[in-house]
């Protein structure tokens, strides 16, 4: 699939000229706590993944990721790692239904933050094949693809995760953009820590 680059529209050049402003210092320190984040927590949870593999393995067999083409940094498109969750039938697994409360599928996406396609926080990646829609709808669309995409962002740490409004979770895309700091980046990771320590807590001590 050929995404076509356009010219962003409306906000996304305010947009655009504030992220082009970003101190390179902190870009870089981003990027260093990136590495060094991802990098951690893939050496402590590795035998957990190992294991959640083998369950995922036994229970349905086929392949332990599922992988997605996802819409990038720059408009350049790659292809998402997750532990898999759902059956060939689309239904959730019993393992899967263990994993998503607690985020434990979505690591595998470290290594994306490692290979530099993904940040920690940032914009969530779209699934390539919506792109052309939303940027059909949306003219400020093309503005989230100026920085890295996250595990995380602020618009799921503001409620809007799964299935939700495409616009509003825009606003709040472009929003992280324009307010990007250090600080924010800071906020955010804690918000979602404390978010999947409390479905932890729903899912399995209620």
């Amino acid at each position: 699939m050929t995404v076509v680059m356009r010219k962003p529209a409306g906000r996304a050049v305010l947009v655009q000229e504030l992220v082009a402003r970003q101190s390179r210092v902190a870009r870089a320190a981003k990027r260093l706590f990136d590495i060094v984040f991802a990098t951690l927590i893939l050496l402590v949870t590795a035998p957990l993944l190992a294991v959640v593999a083998a369950l995922i393995w036994m229970e349905s067999g086929g392949p332990v990721l599922f992988r997605q083409p996802r819409m990038g940094h720059g408009h350049r498109p790659f292809v998402i790692g997750k532990l898999r969750t759902m059956d060939s039938d689309g239904r959730v697994t019993r393992v899967g239904r263990m994993l998503r409360p607690t985020g434990i599928d979505e690591l595998p996406q470290l290594w994306h933050v490692l290979t530099g396609e993904m940040s920690v926080v940032g914009p969530r990646p779209e699934v390539l094949d919506r792109v052309p829609r939303w940027e059909g709808e949306l003219p400020d669309y093309w503005a989230r693809h100026l920085m890295r995409p996250g595990i995380t962002g602020w618009a799921q740490v503001n409620g809007l995760r799964g299935d939700v409004s495409i616009p509003e979770r825009l606003h709040y895309d472009l929003q992280y953009l324009c307010t990007w700091s250090l600080r924010l980046d800071a906020v955010v990771l804690w918000r979602t820590m404390a978010t999947v320590w409390r479905d932890t807590r729903l899912t399995y001590w209620r």
